[in-house]
């Protein structure tokens, strides 16, 4: 990252192990036109833990426990949850731009 390009990693530096790579394609799976269902989205966050593993990222195991545990929060739901969509932007409507 040299500064000008955004970053996709939320409370991890993105200029690490090719991170911010994987927190994009993680990003672009939960948010406005990825989402679906409970199964899509584990699938997301293994993506993500796969990348990270593959470049030897030693948090790798620490951000799978954490988008496991608090995905539901940014995850984009396509199925019959309590609601649908993404209940960050329900709740902090500008969350993401």
């Amino acid at each position: 990252m040299d500064g000008s390009e955004r970053s996709y990693c939320i409370f991890m530096d993105g200029s690490k192990y090719n991170r911010n790579a994987g927190c994009r394609a993680h990003d672009n799976a939960y948010g406005i036109y990825g989402g679906g269902s409970e199964k899509d989205r584990w699938k997301a966050d293994f993506t993500l833990f796969c990348h990270m593993r593959s470049n030897r990222d030693p948090m790798a195991p620490i951000a799978f426990y954490f988008t496991i545990v608090c995905g539901w929060f940014f995850y984009n739901y396509r199925q019959k949850w309590p609601w649908r969509g993404q209940l960050i932007r329900k709740i902090w409507r500008n969350y993401g731009h």
